[in-house]
């Protein structure tokens, strides 16, 4: 599935949830010097535009949270109540 189809299934309500934890992710990880710098200027572009809990939004923040950490991310979607996602979190970083 891919990370478009995955943001899809997160219930609306839980969008400005999800990107806060996504955020805290990317920005505390020893690891986002993995995230392209592409990715990091779209990121930037949407924080700017106060667009990061849109759909648009957390598409590039998952997109990076896989990136830096998987494991941490498949960990926020299960407390987040989204296990259904984590399968299809794992098929798309294979």
């Amino acid at each position: 599935m891919a990370i478009g189809k995955i943001v899809k299934e997160i219930p609306k309500s839980l969008w400005e949830l999800t990107s806060e934890k996504l955020i805290d992710l990317i920005l505390n990880s020893p690891n986002a010097d993995k995230m392209p710098s592409d990715l990091a200027k779209t990121i930037l572009y949407y924080w700017q535009r106060d667009q990061l809990k849109t759909e648009a939004g957390l598409e590039r923040l998952l997109e990076a949270s896989l990136i830096v950490d998987p494991e941490a991310t498949t960990k926020i979607m299960e407390d987040l109540g989204l296990r259904e996602l984590i399968v299809a979190i794992k098929e798309a970083t294979k």
